[in-house]
């Protein structure tokens, strides 16, 4: 059997590995696994070394503060402060710069996920309230968080990783607040950005626009009247098979002879004579259905919001959060329906309407539908959190155990300021306080934790142990030092260290960015005879920064399609902003972290 080079091994799985993620042909913790396995199976790394990073104390950390986000947004605390701050008086400007400082705060000590999913329906009610366009509000949003990750070392699962491979290292650790300086720094660059010139940048969505106008519901409604004859006469919604074969669904029966209309009906609601039947599905599929059972099409459709709404039924958007069990499943494949009692009436990705069999289409992070159903089932998802409903919020009821959650999260934070304990430890000790104060109960445990971010960062951390094994670590900054041969000085090496994690994060995500530059900085600045500080704080703020592309975040990503942004949205907002943080960082650093 030919051996061959662990260094080509390497190489070759993170070129491989590159192309799954930017493609998304495999789910990136799959990607993670596949990692692991590769570079154990060919030798480059043993088992202990390959699986060591699901034991990190990187992955505990994580995973405990998984816990504390779900019991801050369990309490209310997150969402009630939201609604504090966002709803007093104040003009767009006020509003924006509320919005971009709220979130950076909050994403301090959440994760910006969490944080983003939280703010996203009170941003929402606040456009409604204050008349402002979502669009000028929720870039603001996301931008603020990905920089309020970089106030402490817990913030983001980046930060906590890459510490993870500093120890490794045998370099010095960051302390929970060593970072905090720069990171409130670039949030009040990135709120005066966007209550300043940055909000001329952001574009402006139409306000007078009903959801029926917005979604083109008209392409996908039709009415139809059931005739004397017709074979649906006396049978409940539910017992027509033949609507669930062809993906049609029933938004609403409207009785002859002036009675209140049916809408969202349920299995006991029976079709007469006469009804006239409102269908939701594609075009292709309502004329399929047409061959197969004739129907007679009404000619005028009054499809408006009028037509699929009452006093019990709702018409609203929900969007699709990172972590959701929705996520990479189809309508059809959930029997969405069945389980959640309501009906999608459209599906936008990207700020692109699908407009093809939207029930067997997969579904991803950000994506917004349509929805229709009773009060009580969109509650129901409201609570369930598998879905951002974006409709008038109700008060946040606050728990008494609130005061628990935030005196266990002062506690990890000053005993991490205060005394030697490591902050897994810490951590882990905190999410066991909340689990026996019955503020998160054992079985949401393993519900709340992320395993899919647990998985890649445990794999990307084995892929960053080979980088630096196989000597690739080295030759990369060998390579930059040859930059350095021509005088080029060391804060102008952390600039390019800065700038190449900035533009790989776009592309990548930011932990496995994270993963192969850190080791990077880290022989960049022995060779250089430097402190591996500075040009590691470079691959820290450049991972966070991640502007330039809905895909280069998950925060990203979910609000863009309740936004209704495009992709250039995001190059013209957040390039001239990756320019300003990034001179910002490259300026403050160095002074911070002296080299």
């Amino acid at each position: 059997m030919p051996s061959f080079d662990p260094a080509h091994i390497v190489l070759a799985t993170l070129v491989v590995s590159f192309v799954l993620f930017v493609s998304d042909a495999v789910r990136y913790e799959v990607v993670a696994l596949g990692v692991v396995v590769t570079l154990v199976l060919t030798g480059v790394l043993d088992v202990e070394a390959g699986f060591g990073g699901f034991s990190s104390s990187a992955v505990v950390l994580i995973a405990a503060m998984y816990v504390f986000g779900h019991a801050f947004t369990k309490s209310g605390l997150a969402e009630g402060l939201g609604r504090r701050i966002l709803g007093s008086r104040g003009g767009e400007a006020w509003i924006v710069l509320k919005m971009t400082a709220l979130s950076g705060l909050l994403s301090s000590v959440l994760s910006n996920t969490g944080v983003v999913a939280t703010l996203i329906p009170i941003a929402s009610a606040t456009s409604r309230r204050a008349q402002v366009p979502l669009s000028r509000l929720l870039i603001p949003l996301a931008f603020g968080s990905l920089v309020g990750g970089l106030v402490t070392v817990i913030a983001t699962s980046t930060n906590i990783a890459i510490n993870d491979i500093l120890d490794a290292e045998g370099q010095e650790r960051f302390e929970l607040f060593e970072f905090s300086a720069l990171g409130l720094v670039l949030v009040g660059i990135t709120t005066l950005f966007f209550a300043g010139p940055g909000r001329w940048l952001l574009p402006r969505s139409k306000l007078e626009e009903t959801l029926s106008e917005r979604y083109q519901v008209p392409k996908f409604v039709t009415e139809v009247l059931v005739e004397p004859t017709s074979e649906l006469i006396n049978r409940s919604v539910a017992d027509v098979e033949i609507f669930a074969r062809f993906n049609v669904a029933v938004l609403g029966i409207v009785r002859a002879g002036g009675e209140r209309p049916v809408l969202a009906p349920g299995p006991y609601n029976r079709i007469r004579s006469e009804d006239t039947l409102i269908l939701q599905g594609a075009p292709d599929d309502l004329l399929r259905l047409a061959e197969v059972m004739p129907l007679q099409r009404k000619q005028s459709v009054p499809a408006g919001d009028t037509r699929l709404y009452s006093d019990d039924v709702r018409l609203v958007e929900a969007v699709l959060p990172a972590g959701s069990a929705y996520v990479a499943q189809s309508l059809a494949a959930l029997e969405f329906r069945t389980r959640t009692g309501l009906n999608v009436l459209a599906l936008s990705r990207h700020g692109e309407l699908q407009l093809r069999r939207i029930q067997d289409t997969p579904l991803e992070i950000g994506d917004t539908l349509l929805v229709q159903g009773h009060l009580r089932d969109i509650a129901r998802a409201r609570r369930e959190r598998q879905l951002l409903v974006l409709d008038e919020l109700q008060a946040p009821v606050a728990s008494r155990r609130s005061w628990v959650v935030i005196l266990t999260l002062a506690a990890v934070l000053l005993g991490a300021a205060l005394t030697s304990q490591p902050l897994a430890v810490l951590g882990l000790a905190g999410a066991m306080a909340l689990v026996l104060t019955g503020v998160v109960s054992a079985d949401e445990v393993p519900r709340v934790i992320d395993f899919k971010v647990v998985a890649l960062v445990g794999g990307m951390l084995a892929l960053g142990r080979a980088f630096v094994d196989v000597g690739l670590a080295e030759s990369v900054a060998g390579a930059l030092e040859g930059l350095a041969g021509d005088g080029m000085p060391s804060r102008a090496l952390m600039a390019v260290v800065l700038v190449a994690t900035m533009l790989l994060t776009q592309v990548l995500n930011n932990v496995s960015t994270a993963a192969i530059m850190t080791p990077v900085a880290i022989e960049l600045a022995l060779t250089l005879g430097v402190s591996s500080k500075p040009m590691v704080m470079a691959v820290v703020a450049g991972s966070s920064l991640a502007f330039l592309s809905p895909v280069a975040h998950q925060a990203n990503a979910m609000v863009m399609g309740p936004g209704a942004y495009r992709y250039r949205d995001f190059l013209k907002v957040g390039l001239p902003l990756a320019v300003i943080t990034g001179a910002a960082t490259v300026w403050l650093v160095p002074r911070m972290f002296p080299f």
